[in-house]
């Protein structure tokens, strides 16, 4: 299952820097840039809707660019709605808001590695959530995706 990776399009080169890190750790990511269908509809949210339930896990890039996004938001919205596990990647300074805190931040190229391990040790249980019987524990799993990941990350203590 792919990472969905949002992002405003004046961050695309740092969405593009988060998908080839995915990719050398063989994580497929969906980019809306990539995705022809995106590009020539009127009906784009039902394509990011679609493409989001296709995907288990969302990368946010953030920077001062995102603060003017209807599209980020509309993506993290749509991600947290099927309990997709949910990060940041926050690019140059910026003051988060409150809303995104609940999630892991990553800020280095070694906190992308740390997502990517711990996207291989979710893949079973995100996969059998989207395809199998665990909706029961759907939100725990998640829950503890992103325990790990803010543990891994130093922002829990």
């Amino acid at each position: 299952m792919p990472v969905f990776i949002s992002y405003r399009h004046k961050d695309r080169d740092a969405a593009l820097g988060v998908a080839a890190v995915m990719q050398q750790y063989g994580i497929k990511t969906y980019l809306d840039v990539l995705d022809p269908q995106s590009q020539t509809t009127d009906q784009i949210t039902e394509v990011i809707t679609a493409r989001m339930k296709d995907c288990t896990h969302l990368i946010a890039v953030v920077s001062e660019n995102t603060e003017g996004s209807w599209w980020v938001p509309f993506e993290i919205g749509e991600a947290t709605i099927i309990d997709n596990r949910i990060a940041t990647f926050q690019v140059g300074y910026v003051n988060l808001p409150e809303y995104l805190k609940k999630w892991p931040k990553m800020t280095t190229l070694e906190h992308l590695r740390l997502f990517a391990m711990a996207y291989k040790a979710d893949y079973p249980l995100a996969f059998n959530r989207k395809f199998g019987n665990e909706a029961s524990t759907s939100s725990r799993s998640s829950e503890q995706f992103h325990y790990n990941l803010k543990k891994n990350l130093g922002q829990i203590y």
